[in-house]
C-alpha cells in the first residue's frame, strides 16, 4: 500500500484540481495524474471525475474517501509516535495540561512521582484547548490535565471542583462578599480565549445569563490586566486567579459555578503502571491541598 498515492489523492480532491494539488505537494501535474491513474488502476475502478470543472469524486470515490482520510491520519499519527519515540525514548511519560494545572499541581506531583520511577522522564505540555486536545487525541500525549469537555470523546477522571469567581475592576460597586450570577446580565463581559471558554459559557447557559461578550484571544493574566484596567468584567476559577489576581477585585459567584478539574485519556488506551500511578499522586495532593474533590480513580 502506497501512503503518499493516498496523500496526494486528499490534496486533488479539497484543493480541486491536479494543477493546485500539484504545486502543493512539489511535483508536476503530469506526475499527479499518472500517480492518480495508476490508483485507480490498482484499485480496479474510478476515483475521481475529470472535466472543465476540474475535478470531483466519482459515487465510488464518495464511499471510500472517509475510509482514506482516517487511513492518512492513523499513519500521521504513527509516524508522530515514531518521532516522539526516536527522540524521547521509551521511557517518557507525555502529559498536555491546562497552565494553571501545570504551574499548581504538576512541579509537586512529578517531583513524587520522580522519586519513585527515576528513569521515568515526565514530558509536560501547556497549550490551547483544542491543542491540548488534539494532542491527546494523535497520541502525542498519554494523558491530560484539563476540565471535563463532553465535545470530545475522551475517557474523564475526575479530579476536584474548580469554583468560579467573578473577577471585578477593584472599584466595582458591589455590597457583600458575594456576586449572583445574574449581576452579569448586561455587563460588558470580557470571554477568556484560547478554547477556555467552554466551561464559561455551560455556566451562563445554564443560568441563562446574558451578559454583552467580548470576545478575546489572551492568557489569563492578560484578561486580568483587562479588567484592572477597567475593560470590562470577567470570570475565571479559583486555580487561576490564586496565582495570578493582582488589582482586581475577586469574588465567589452565587449560586456556587464550578469547573470540573480531570485527567483525560483515549477510550480505548490502556494506562500504563506509570500513567495510573501519576493520577493517584495527582489526587492524593489536590487533596492536601484542601481542594473539594469528586469522582473516583477507576
Amino acid at each position: 500500500m502506497n501512503i503518499a498515492k493516498y496523500r496526494a489523492l486528499l490534496a486533488a480532491v479539497d484543493m480541486g484540481s491536479f494543477s493546485a494539488a500539484a504545486e502543493k505537494l512539489g511535483c508536476t501535474q503530469s506526475g499527479l495524474t499518472h500517480m492518480m491513474n495508476g490508483l485507480e488502476d490498482e484499485i480496479g475502478f474510478l476515483l475521481l471525475q475529470r472535466g472543465h470543472y476540474g475535478i470531483k469524486l466519482t459515487p465510488s470515490g464518495e464511499r471510500l474517501i472517509q475510509k482514506i482520510r482516517e487511513l492518512v491520519a492513523s499513519d500521521d499519527a504513527l509516524n508522530a509516535e515514531i518521532e516522539m519515540v526516536r527522540s524521547l525514548g521509551d521511557n517518557t511519560l507525555r502529559v498536555g495540561a491546562y497552565s494553571s494545572m501545570a504551574s499548581c499541581w504538576l512541579p509537586t506531583v512529578v517531583d513524587r512521582f520522580s522519586a519513585e520511577f527515576p528513569d521515568i522522564t515526565v514530558v509536560i505540555q501547556t497549550g490551547t484547548v483544542g491543542e491540548l486536545c488534539g494532542g491527546l487525541s494523535d497520541g502525542r500525549f498519554d494523558i491530560l490535565f484539563g476540565s471535563v469537555n463532553t465535545k470530545y470523546d475522551f475517557r474523564w477522571i475526575p479530579i476536584a471542583k474548580d469554583r468560579f469567581y467573578a473577577v471585578l475592576p477593584m472599584d466595582y460597586p458591589i455590597a457583600g462578599d458575594e456576586f449572583d450570577i445574574t449581576r452579569f446580565n448586561g455587563t460588558k463581559f470580557l470571554m477568556p480565549g484560547l478554547g477556555f471558554d467552554h466551561d464559561i459559557s455551560a455556566v451562563f447557559e445554564k443560568y441563562d445569563v446574558k451578559p454583552f461578550v467580548t470576545e478575546t484571544y489572551v492568557d489569563d493574566p492578560a484578561i486580568i490586566s483587562m479588567v484592572s484596567h477597567n475593560h470590562g468584567v470577567s470570570m475565571l476559577s479559583e486555580l487561576i486567579i490564586g496565582r495570578l489576581a493582582e488589582n482586581v477585585r475577586c469574588v465567589p459567584i452565587v449560586p456556587e459555578v464550578c469547573r470540573e478539574l480531570a485527567i483525560a485519556t483515549k477510550p480505548e488506551a490502556a494506562l500504563s503502571p506509570a500513567a495510573r500511578r501519576l493520577i493517584t499522586l495527582t489526587k492524593e495532593y489536590v487533596k492536601e491541598t484542601g481542594r473539594p474533590l469528586f469522582g473516583n480513580i477507576e
